[in-house]
């Protein structure tokens, strides 16, 4: 995908605990765009189960994965701009939500299993269980640079990943895009 400016909707992608909720939580809020947590999404027999232990397969992920394109496809429509979380762990999945369209950028939450481990330890109220991070490394098809809009280090604090994350985006900005500079 050849990004051409900034992008109107931007997926945070990782795999689970790399932080795509917090970052997505906080670009929103600085840029003033909606968001959708893309977990929300899932069907019910999803949650049963990751919370099982059970990684899904692609075909547990279709419906999901469509689900968040529609969101994509919904404010593209409407000329509106957006924020969505998903792991979007393999290539065929960014492109079932991008649909081929530049304007859907991908920002990707890179961080080695060691880094990410001891957060999904220490998170609360999730579905999927921290054994699960094995699968979704097995499962993660690292985007390249023709496919991201941004790589980002987990490791880095929390400003600023969103300082970079937003910096990117403002310099993508052509005239008339709300991130523009003035």
């Amino acid at each position: 995908m050849k990004q051409v400016g900034a992008p109107r909707v931007l997926v945070v992608m990782g795999v689970s605990g790399s932080g795509k909720s917090t970052l997505a939580q906080l670009l929103a809020r600085r840029m003033g765009w909606p968001i959708v947590e893309g977990d929300e999404l899932h069907p019910e027999t999803n949650i049963a189960k990751m919370s099982a232990g059970t990684p899904l397969t692609d075909e547990d992920r279709a419906p999901w994965l469509e689900k968040i394109a529609e969101v994509a496809r919904l404010w593209l429509s409407s000329g509106g701009y957006g924020i969505v979380t998903c792991s979007s762990l393999k290539r065929h999945y960014r492109e079932i939500i991008s649909g081929g369209n530049p304007e859907v950028g991908f920002v990707y939450l890179k961080g080695r299993k060691e880094d990410i481990a001891p957060r999904l330890g220490q998170r609360t109220g999730h579905f999927m269980p921290s054994t699960m991070l094995d699968s979704q490394f097995d499962a993660l098809e690292e985007p390249d640079d023709g496919e991201v809009l941004l790589e980002l280090d987990v490791t880095a604090s929390r400003s600023r990943l969103v300082d970079a994350a937003y910096e990117a985006l403002r310099d993508l900005a052509p005239q008339g895009h709300p991130l523009a500079r003035g």
